[in-house]
């Protein structure tokens, strides 16, 4: 037996109602299913570009702060600190610059020893003992002989060449009119940083601390001469060892 709708007691006042209502609800579902999500989307894609316009301001500020700086002048810095504090563990180069001292200085070397240790990028960091900050650094063991007013040059000289090296332990001793001495110097060096900060980070403008220590290594000399690099023999078993 059929019951048509206009036969259903209560319903049929609600009939003219109906079709609207259906359409209602699936504007609501496929606001929920479709239109939600995509809202969503734009909502997410929005925020990251509110993100990138405010990194890029960031970049924009430092932009005009690095352009008002010499681009030479910070070259000339950099590459002067780097001879100073070279950026990884360099025997040759310790072994050259020492014997153009000593040669310019008339004396003689009868023995250098570099300790060239551990060679990995962790040990070219800054290490940290308890509350101090220290460089890594090489040790090096020198016997050198001459006049005892060159001796006490080449003394005041090492620790005003580049790389930076500072006397540990000194002896000297005299033979007729020939002294000779044993230095124990150490040499640093600092890896290059792995990052170059993020675009967040504001610039730190150099402080007058930093700006001291600059001018002071400025003035540290380079005294390599083109014959200073050591010939080394292949095979030898440590070519550090003169």
């Amino acid at each position: 037996m059929k019951i048509g709708i206009n036969k259903l007691p209560g319903l049929s006042k609600f009939r003219e109602f109906l079709f609207p209502l259906i359409v209602i609800v699936l504007i609501v579902l496929s606001g929920v299913l479709v239109v939600k999500p995509k809202l969503g989307e734009i909502l997410k894609v929005r925020g990251e570009l509110g993100k990138q316009k405010d990194e890029l301001a960031q970049l924009s500020q430092k932009m005009a702060i690095l352009q008002g700086y010499d681009r030479s002048e910070l070259e000339a810095r950099a590459n002067q600190i780097v001879k100073v504090l070279p950026i990884d563990k360099n025997g040759p180069l310790i072994f050259a610059s020492l014997r153009s001292l000593a040669s310019e200085n008339d004396l003689e070397i009868h023995g250098l020893d570099v300790q060239i240790g551990e060679i990995s990028t962790e040990s070219g960091k800054i290490q940290t003992k308890g509350n101090k900050e220290s460089f890594p650094s090489l040790t090096i063991s020198l016997s050198v002989s001459g006049d005892r007013g060159d001796l006490y040059e080449f003394f005041k000289s090492v620790e005003s060449i580049s790389p930076l090296m500072r006397i540990r332990q000194i002896s000297l001793n005299q033979e007729e009119d020939i002294f000779e001495s044993k230095l124990e110097l150490e040499t640093y060096y600092l890896a290059s940083p792995e990052f170059i900060g993020k675009a967040d980070r504001t610039i730190i403008p150099i402080s007058s601390e930093e700006e001291e220590v600059y001018q002071k290594i400025k003035g540290y000399l380079t005294v390599l001469s083109q014959t200073s690099l050591p010939l080394i023999t292949s095979g030898k078993e440590n070519p550090f060892t003169y």
